[in-house]
């Protein structure tokens, strides 16, 4: 097995752990204990003593920090997942990492003269799906003949 087939195999391992995720959500899992302002509740005695924990979820998405709080009941799903998020990211660093390596490598293999499979060589399409623009069905034309614009 050369290189490049074990790239090929590399990769397609870390492509098809895509298949194994579930749920995710990004994000951080914060607990935090606060005072309430009641002069003679113990937490205003009491620096150990605040109540808590609440628990929140933040995420910053497109410079806007967004936090939802959850219930007690719902901090083990919420981590859970956090949890696959980060797996997420695991997988998809390994995919571009062996992309990129397998790229690398076939460009050396071309420029050195060895012949090279193609990236879509065994196919990357689905079952079932064909090439649009090889289409020899009437639907083809039938959109071409469609009126442009408002008449």
């Amino acid at each position: 097995m050369t290189d490049i087939d074990q790239l090929i195999e590399r990769r397609d391992r870390a492509l098809a752990q895509f298949a194994t995720l579930g749920d995710m959500r990004p994000g951080t899992l914060l607990a935090n204990f606060t005072k309430c302002g009641k002069p003679n509740c113990r937490c205003a005695h009491d620096e150990t003593a605040k109540h808590g924990p609440h628990y929140m979820i933040n995420r910053t998405l497109d410079g806007t920090r967004k936090s939802v709080r959850l219930r007690t009941d719902e901090v083990e799903t919420a981590q859970g997942e956090l949890d696959e998020y980060k797996r997420f990211q695991a997988i998809s660093a390994a995919f571009i990492r062996a992309s990129e390596e397998l790229a690398e490598a076939q460009r050396l293999a071309l420029r050195n003269g060895d012949p090279v499979k193609s990236r879509h060589e065994g196919g990357r399409r689905r079952p079932g799906e064909e090439n649009q623009r090889y289409r020899h069905d009437s639907t083809a034309t039938r959109h071409r003949s469609r009126p442009r614009g408002p008449y």
